[in-house]
């Protein structure tokens, strides 16, 4: 049985189809990229699986449990994360409290969640910066502070959207490398993301969405050769580079 099961999952804002009938299967322990052009449905997908949006067709089944109809919160209970495309932290709070709020998932006391706030901010290297508002980071320290809080709440599946926008070559290469430490402590990831050197380096499988509909699913290698999915979105560059 597969941890996360999306099954025709269908999503319409008036005349405006989103996701059309789409449907994949996520593993326990893989990472799985998910990609396609601007307005492709991938932040939609994200919200409905997650949500933020109910779907208006089809069902999300994660862990053998049919959660199409959760509030957010609730599925955040059963063991599922994201962060999200323009990253969301509380500028006014310091990064320890940010933290915080995610592990009060788990816990309702207040030292408990300081322990892992702690625990996991030196997991991501923030822990230095521990006691300053959250609005004095880079942008690639905020996009670390999101991932410690969704981290706090100890997911079982972890759906990262475009966590690598923004980011320079150098602070894009520990992105990749904090992910496959994440990975390797047993967490699933599903990855949203534009920056094609990274999804297909560290992708085990990759799905492709175009105009709200899934045209591929495959190995990085292979999609990165699948014309359909070059004529969406790749491009010949990327093509003749590859093959």
């Amino acid at each position: 049985m597969a941890l996360l099961e999306i099954n025709n999952l269908t999503k319409r804002f008036g005349g405006l189809v989103a996701n059309d009938s789409v449907s994949a299967e996520v593993n326990e322990g893989e990472i799985v990229g998910l990609i396609g052009p601007n307005g492709a449905g991938k932040t939609t997908l994200f919200n409905c699986i997650s949500g933020f949006y109910r779907p208006d067709g089809g069902s999300v089944v994660f862990e053998g449990k049919d959660i199409t109809r959760f509030s957010a919160d609730r599925i955040c209970r059963e063991g599922m994360a994201r962060t999200f495309q323009i990253v969301k932290i509380f500028k006014d709070m310091t990064i320890l409290e940010n933290v915080m709020i995610g592990a009060f998932c788990r816990t309702a006391s207040p030292e408990r969640a300081r322990q892992e706030a702690l625990k996991t901010l030196e997991f991501v290297g923030l822990a230095e910066k521990r006691d300053i508002p959250g609005g004095s980071l880079t942008i690639a320290e905020k996009k670390r502070l999101e991932l410690a809080r969704v981290l706090a709440t100890q997911p079982k599946l972890l759906m990262l959207d475009e966590a690598m926008a923004g980011l320079n070559p150098m602070e894009t290469h520990e992105a990749v490398e904090l992910l496959r430490e994440i990975n390797a402590q047993g967490i699933t990831l599903i990855v949203v993301e534009h920056v094609m050197e990274a999804i297909m380096t560290i992708s085990d499988r990759i799905v492709v969405l175009d105009y709200g509909r899934k045209i591929a699913e495959d190995v990085p290698q292979n999609i990165a050769v699948n014309e359909e999915v070059i004529k969406a979105y790749l491009g010949e560059r990327y093509y003749a580079r590859n093959k």
